[in-house]
């Protein structure tokens, strides 16, 4: 009589799992969580960012989203975690915003027996991927749902450090700082939106020090805005604060840590008015800031890694 193989049960694959954390053999652990998920033909990614009221964050989501299908062969669908519905169809190319919990309805109603991956356009572990993504997931629980690490995970029993995605990023900066003419002499910073979330924070602080080594000078840390007190010094100075520190004559370059455009980079946006607000205080320094890091090649292969490393929603309970 032909054998057949055992089938391992949740529990024991929970139980195995830990014990491959515990060694330090996370990429097994993953291997094996997703082994253990795959058992539907149909898959669905949600690319997920924060959200924006501003169209162009939509639209640039479903530029990346796009890409991100060609290239992986699978419907990759452009969702916000809030706002995007609030948007006008008119603005959006006659085609509404989705926020998550009206997306996963909808698959759902489609098949709901879909394989569902949700990939974080995130930084670092925001609640947006650790609270509103499990949550809005948990509402339609005959969905099959696993969760993609954020473009920097710092989990040490999963992740190394070459495959943290700090280096990736830092990469990114680097070439975004060549097209503005970064000089030998320059003042180079590195900002963000700010967070009340230190795991964020840390992340930021990864790809500062892989950019500081990528360029091979001190790079300042500093965020657009943040919560007052000292609970919240992870954040760093404010970007204003900063500029108007520099020395006289200084020549900085702003390396945006922003993924996409919107109420806050881009035309029109907080940084080009808090930049411009500074020089017209201090009209001797020379500022340029770094567009976004939409559109760059490296952002999809980094994507499409995290794609790979999806776990069990389970694993979030």
């Amino acid at each position: 009589l032909q054998r057949t193989r055992p089938s391992i049960g949740v529990c024991q694959m929970d139980r195995l799992v830990t014990v491959l954390l515990a060694a330090g053999l996370g990429s097994a652990a993953l291997a094996l969580l997703r082994r253990q998920g795959r058992r539907t033909k149909k898959t669905r990614v949600a690319l997920v960012d924060n959200g924006s009221l501003k169209p162009e964050a939509t639209k640039s989501l479903r530029r990346l989203a796009a890409a991100l299908s060609e290239r992986s062969k699978l419907q990759v669908d452009a969702v916000s975690a809030r706002f995007a519905d609030r948007i006008k169809a008119k603005d959006l190319d006659g085609k509404k915003g989705e926020v998550l919990e009206g997306w996963f309805k909808r698959i759902h109603e489609e098949d709901p027996q879909t394989e569902v991956r949700l990939l974080p356009l995130l930084i670092g572990p925001s609640d947006t991927l650790t609270k509103a993504m499990p949550e809005s997931a948990k509402k339609v629980s005959a969905l099959q749902v696993e969760i993609a690490p954020p473009l920097v995970s710092l989990c040490p029993a999963l992740f190394g450090g070459q495959e943290s995605g700090a280096l990736q990023l830092a990469e990114m900066l680097r070439s975004r700082l060549e097209e503005i003419d970064l000089g030998p002499e320059d003042t180079v910073l590195l900002c963000d939106h700010g967070s009340p979330v230190q795991r964020v924070a840390n992340a930021k602080m990864a790809v500062r020090e892989a950019l500081a080594t990528a360029i091979g000078r001190e790079v300042v840390s500093c965020c657009m805005e943040r919560r007052e007190g000292e609970a919240y010094d992870f954040n760093g100075e404010l970007l204003q604060t900063v500029l108007l520190a520099l020395p006289h004559g200084a020549i900085a370059k702003v390396a945006l840590l922003f993924l996409q455009e919107g109420r806050h980079a881009g035309p029109g946006g907080d940084i080009e008015q808090i930049v411009a607000g500074a020089m017209e205080k201090r009209p001797d320094l020379s500022i340029r800031t770094t567009s976004v890091l939409a559109g760059h090649s490296l952002l999809e292969d980094l994507l499409l890694k995290r794609l790979e490393q999806s776990i069990p929603l389970r694993v979030f309970h």
